[in-house]
C-alpha cells in the first residue's frame, strides 16, 4: 500500500471513530446498548443483555468498550472510562488499545518455568497507574517453587497460585467478584490454565513452554471477554514477550512504586535518582534498580 493510501485509510479510521465517540449511546429507534466481548477484522462480538450477537464494526473497539448497535452494526462508542494501551510493535508512535473499562488488572507471572520477569509486572504496573487501572499479582505455578522473594518488594495485592493443584484459586476469584478485569502476562505463565479454572470451564486453549528457549508458546491470539459465575468479568489478552509502554512521567513511575512513597524520602518530588540525602537511594536494592531503568524510558 502506498504512503498515501496509508494516510487516506488512517484519516477515514479517525473519521469514523469520532462520529462513533459523537454518539456514544443508544438513542434512535432501533439501536440497542451492548459490551464488546470479542473482536475480528470487520466484526466483533457483543453481549446485549446476555445474548451473544456477531455485528459488523467499521470502527476500532476493543473488549470492554460499551457501544451501541444498530441494523447489526456498531454506531457508536461510549467514552471510556480506563484503558489498557501499549505502544504498537510496529509503529512505536502508535498506541494500542487493549481492553477498555477495566476495573482490576491481573498481572499473571510464573515463579518458574519461564522464569520469573519482574521488568514486565513494573511495566504492567506503569500501564495500569497510566489507564487508571487496579492492579493484582498473582504469581503461578507455586508447585514448582515456592520461593517468591523476588516480589517481595512489592506493595500492590498478591495472590499465589498453582493451577496444578488449584492453591489460591478462589482468594483470586474473590478479589474479582463483581468486577470486570483484564489478564495480562508473559506467553506460558498459565493465563489460559488460570482462566479455565476461574471460570470452571475449559474455554482457554492450553499451551506449553519451549524446552529450547524457556519461551511460552501463544495459545490466546486475540482479546476475548468471560464470564464468572460470582459476578466477574474478564477480559483474557494474548501473552506478550515485550511490552512498550513509551516516554514514562514520573507521576505513572510513582504511582507504580508505592513503596517509595510517604515518609521514606524527605523530598515531595524526588526522582531518586542524583538528589543529596535521598533514602530511597541510599537504600538501593532491586525495586529501586527498577526504578532507574523505568526512569530512562
Amino acid at each position: 500500500m502506498r504512503e498515501g493510501d496509508k494516510a487516506k485509510k488512517e484519516a477515514l479510521r479517525r473519521q469514523r471513530l469520532l462520529a462513533a465517540q459523537a454518539k456514544p449511546t443508544a438513542t434512535e429507534p432501533g439501536e440497542v446498548n451492548a459490551l464488546v466481548i470479542g473482536i475480528g477484522p470487520g466484526l466483533c462480538s457483543v453481549d446485549i443483555e446476555g445474548a451473544v450477537r456477531h455485528v459488523r464494526c467499521e470502527i476500532p473497539v476493543v473488549p470492554g468498550d460499551e457501544v451501541s448497535v444498530l441494523n447489526d452494526g456498531v454506531c457508536g462508542i461510549a467514552p471510556r472510562r480506563t484503558v489498557l494501551t501499549r505502544t504498537d510493535p510496529v509503529n512505536e508512535r502508535r498506541e494500542r488499545v487493549i481492553a477498555a473499562n477495566v476495573e482490576r488488572m491481573v498481572i499473571v507471572a510464573a515463579i518458574a518455568n519461564p522464569p520469573l520477569r519482574t521488568g514486565l509486572i513494573d511495566r504492567y504496573m506503569i500501564a495500569a497507574a497510566r489507564g487508571g487501572i487496579q492492579p493484582i499479582l498473582c504469581i503461578n505455578k507455586l508447585d514448582l517453587s515456592t520461593d517468591t522473594s523476588p516480589v517481595a518488594g512489592y506493595e500492590i495485592p498478591i495472590v499465589l497460585c498453582s493451577t496444578k493443584t488449584g492453591h489460591g484459586i478462589d482468594e483470586l476469584r474473590d478479589r474479582l467478584a463483581c468486577s470486570l478485569a483484564v489478564l495480562v502476562g508473559h506467553s506460558g505463565v498459565g493465563k489460559s490454565s488460570l482462566l479455565n479454572l476461574l471460570t470452571e470451564k475449559d474455554q482457554a486453549r492450553v499451551g506449553s513452554v519451549s524446552e529450547e528457549t524457556g519461551k511460552g508458546r501463544h495459545t490466546t491470539t486475540a482479546s476475548r471477554l468471560y464470564r464468572l459465575k460470582n459476578g466477574a468479568r474478564i477480559i483474557d489478552t494474548p501473552g506478550i514477550r515485550e511490552f512498550g509502554l513509551g516516554p514514562v512521567t514520573l507521576e505513572e513511575l510513582k504511582a507504580a512504586f508505592p513503596e517509595f512513597s510517604g515518609e521514606r524520602c524527605r523530598f515531595s518530588n524526588c526522582t531518586h535518582k542524583d538528589e543529596p540525602d535521598c533514602a530511597i537511594r541510599e537504600a538501593g536494592g532491586s525495586r529501586y534498580e527498577a526504578w532507574l531503568r523505568l526512569l530512562e524510558l
